[in-house]
């Protein structure tokens, strides 16, 4: 579906003999922007698709195909989920039991890894770590880090790997890209019990969410879900700790793994 979007793009800007230039202004974005979105590396927005359709009458068809595109199942759901978290602005995170994969230190996410029943443990590894290089970038997303207090003091591969990752987290959380806040057990119960997700928005706004589960995940890109996704983060973070209050807590639990 995504590909014949793009390629009824480029057939109505061509026979409208528009260039890729005044398409990009139509739309509201760079020309390389819709470059990409008529090669199929890139996808039309909602947004996107509105102005286009508006302006040249095309009776809402590419927002229809849009709006269908978004909600059919992806067999190849990881790799889009990969490619949105390169292209992210922002990335809102919430984790209730482990530490967030971006997050992770090597020796972490080979014990977690091997717990389970990873059928090419050292290849997840490499494809894990190979991830964080986003973090790396001369402009990184920024990140908007919730996690539970239960994260902290579940001892995943002993206390000398969970000091380690509780010094990334501590630097990380000290970057000035970074944000990261701690829920208490004391707040009691909060919409966060239900289980970790990721939210990732990228630069003109538009967002997919993913969903992580056992053995595989569920990628979210219906906007109304994205939406619903939007508040639960917030709602979350209104139990959350203070940033600072939150690194205390980190330092006080690296502690405790002496």
């Amino acid at each position: 579906m995504w590909n014949l979007i793009a390629y009824y793009l480029r057939f109505l800007r061509t026979e409208r003999g528009e260039t890729l230039r005044l398409m990009a202004d139509t739309m509201g974005v760079a020309e390389s922007t819709t470059s990409r979105i008529e090669t199929g590396e890139q996808k039309l927005t909602e947004r996107q698709a509105e102005e286009i359709d508006k302006a040249w009458k095309t009776g809402g068809l590419l927002g229809l195909m849009v709006y269908y595109a978004r909600r059919a199942s992806d067999p190849d759901w990881f790799r889009t989920y990969t490619d949105q978290e390169v292209a992210a602005a922002v990335i809102r995170m919430f984790a209730n039991s482990t530490v967030p994969g971006l997050l992770q230190t090597e020796a972490y996410a080979r014990a977690l890894l091997m717990s389970g029943q990873e059928p090419d443990p050292q290849k997840s590894l490499e494809r894990r770590m190979a991830r964080q290089g986003i973090l790396a970038r001369t402009t990184p997303p920024r990140l908007w880090v919730t996690i539970s207090e239960n994260v902290l003091d579940w001892p995943v591969g002993g206390p000398e790997v969970m000091r380690e990752q509780l010094a990334r987290l501590v630097e990380v959380a000290e970057l000035p890209n970074v944000w990261l806040r701690v829920v208490r057990r004391a707040a009691g119960a909060y919409p966060g019990l239900d289980g970790p997700f990721l939210i990732m928005s990228g630069p003109d706004g538009d967002a997919d969410v993913f969903v992580d589960a056992a053995r595989a995940g569920r990628l979210v890109t219906d906007s109304e879900e994205v939406r619903w996704f939007m508040e639960r983060f917030e709602l979350i973070g209104s139990r959350a700790e203070s940033v600072d209050s939150s690194i205390e807590l980190l330092k006080q639990a690296m502690e405790r793994y002496q």
